[in-house]
């Protein structure tokens, strides 16, 4: 498919319009870093995915354009989080998780060498419920094992904390004990895609529910390394006959 080239201008508006929103050199910095992560990631795996009769360098700077554009929207789903502690509201929490599942969702596209629409993925905690929309719409859900473990074991130590859950959109627990708690004086963690606040630690603060979230934010970002090894395993199970036969 032939990339068109109208996604530039939009990419220069997006790029320079987060300079003129925040003035701090801060954000300007961590705008270009999500921007320059996006598109060298989804660069990468678009050359890895990419079919034999597409050219190298058409499917390069698709693959880096749209990422460019995903990492735009994990930027700004994080100055969103962000709005939580300024504002002391936890409204801000779905709002930012709805933004950063799109701009995740738009560099695994990218890195699949799929168009930037054809899948949206929604994590919440070690769930991931995947919208399929290219020929039939489709909903899949799935498990992040790691993910998963990784909440089970906080959960097992400390207690759950349902109300903040539900207004995060990521699981929230209590408590001091963790892998890495030894000396108990730690305001927050995030354990995986799991949210642990230390109560004992100066008590309920909104800049550290920023704080963690953001941590969240940063696992997904490693989301589209899983899609290095589509092309190896779709070569797999194409010779394999156990999956011939069960697939």
């Amino acid at each position: 498919m032939i990339y068109s080239p109208r996604i530039i201008p939009l990419l220069f508006v997006l790029m320079t319009s987060s300079s003129s929103l925040h003035s701090q050199n801060n954000y300007t910095e961590a705008a270009l870093f999500n921007i320059g992560i996006g598109s060298v990631f989804s660069g990468i795996g678009a050359v890895i995915n990419k079919e034999p009769q597409e050219k190298i360098g058409d499917v390069l700077f698709k693959g880096m354009a749209q990422g460019a554009l995903g990492g735009y929207l994990v930027f700004e789903s994080k100055v969103i989080a962000g709005r939580i502690a300024r504002h002391e509201n936890l409204s801000y929490g779905w709002p930012a998780k709805f933004v950063n599942s799109a701009g995740t969702s738009i560099i695994e596209n990218a890195a699949s060498n799929r168009n930037f629409w054809e899948q949206w993925n929604l994590n919440i905690g070690f769930n991931r419920i995947e919208f399929h929309t290219k020929n039939r719409f489709q909903i899949k859900y799935r498990i992040q094992p790691v993910s998963f473990l990784l909440t089970a074991y906080t959960a097992v130590q400390n207690q759950f904390e349902p109300n903040l859950s539900l207004r995060l959109g990521e699981f929230v627990f209590s408590g001091n004990s963790y892998f890495r708690s030894k000396d108990k004086s730690y305001r927050g963690a995030a354990i995986g895609t799991a949210i642990l606040l230390n109560p004992e630690a100066g008590g309920f603060n909104y800049n550290t529910i920023v704080h963690e979230m953001i941590h969240v934010f940063q696992y997904h970002d490693f989301n589209v390394l899983n899609t290095y090894m589509n092309k190896p395993l779709a070569q797999f199970k194409e010779g394999s006959v156990f999956f011939q036969k069960n697939g």
